[in-house]
């Protein structure tokens, strides 16, 4: 497999990347090793975890996916793999509602200390990618780009991106990293997939690559958009007369779905396939996570990268 550049970045990557949200809590030890196992062997080399998945699953604290992770990065080549985790999220308090939810934010002393409890998780000594999860407003980009400036001397981080964030955020930081000498941000991961939202949809923290997020990656080339929830959680696999979630709910999206397996009924390509090529051969190319807790389903997700024939959805 023809491995990509990560932005600006010294990192090679796969063209698809395994989230592992759900390892530890949904999926336990043994099977989130079949599936690792599956992605590295389908051409894979790019996975994405964070220091809070999964704490609001039941019994859930936030450790476990890097715990399984750590567990199963014993027993492989770490150069063969680039690793990305994420801090900023993980709570400081959590009772069960997201509404009062207290978040460890972004500031140095907590980034830096969130790096060494995942090194410890992830039995390694470095990590490939460290993204700020959410981008808080409330905390000074200065000061974030200063963590990263010591974890990237200290060896300890590669390379950095942010998450749930603004267009103009991005380049505020690209403007200041500039400016004071420090990292830059090689990638920016946002939620993205076929179906669009409704204009006054509620994700929570959670942030789109919307047309001004596109409109700002085609100016900055040095910078690789990712998108998350791309599949919509297997939504794609169940149809086109699939009850739509009610962010989704849309005539449009109701028409953009049977036009889908319209197409996946002509290619013979399935429905999930078509949705990972599409997004991959966009103007903005953009790389997307995939997940899944059989090992067909990663097998399915990686053979998109299989299909060389232009997909128009």
């Amino acid at each position: 497999m023809e491995l990509r550049p990560l932005g600006n970045s010294s990192l090679k990557v796969s063209p698809i990347c395994l989230g592992t949200m759900y390892f530890g809590t949904k999926t336990d030890q043994t099977q989130s090793e079949l599936l690792l196992d599956a992605y590295l062997s389908n051409g894979g080399n790019f996975i994405d975890t964070s220091n809070n998945y999964a704490f609001w699953m039941e019994q859930g604290v936030g450790d476990e996916s890097e715990t399984v992770l750590g567990h199963w990065l014993q027993r492989q080549s770490r150069d063969r793999i680039v690793l990305a985790t994420k801090c900023g999220a993980r709570p400081r308090a959590y009772t069960g509602s997201l509404d009062q939810i207290e978040l460890e934010g972004l500031r140095k002393a907590t980034i830096i200390q969130a790096v060494e409890d995942s090194l410890r998780r992830l039995h390694t000594d470095y990590i490939d990618l460290l993204y700020g999860h959410i981008d808080f407003l409330e905390y000074p980009v200065e000061e974030r780009l200063e963590a990263f400036a010591t974890l990237k001397k200290s060896g300890k981080v590669r390379a950095f991106g942010i998450s749930n964030t603004w267009a103009w955020r991005v380049e505020e930081s690209l403007q200041l990293s500039r400016e004071k000498d420090l990292p830059t941000y090689c990638a920016v991961q946002q939620k993205y997939s076929y179906l669009r939202p409704k204009p006054d949809a509620d994700f929570w923290v959670q942030r789109l690559i919307d047309d001004g997020m596109l409109q700002y990656a085609r100016q900055r080339p040095n910078i690789t958009l990712l998108a998350y929830s791309t599949l919509l959680a297997g939504l794609y696999a169940k149809g086109p007369d699939a009850e739509l979630p009610p962010e989704y709910d849309l005539p449009e999206n109701r028409e953009r779905l049977q036009r889908l397996h319209n197409m996946a009924q002509t290619t013979g390509y399935t429905a999930n396939q078509l949705v990972l090529v599409w997004m991959m051969a966009q103007e903005v190319p953009i790389l997307p996570l995939i997940s899944g807790s059989k090992v067909h389903q990663i097998e399915e997700s990686m053979g998109a990268l299989s299909i060389n024939e232009p997909i128009q959805l």
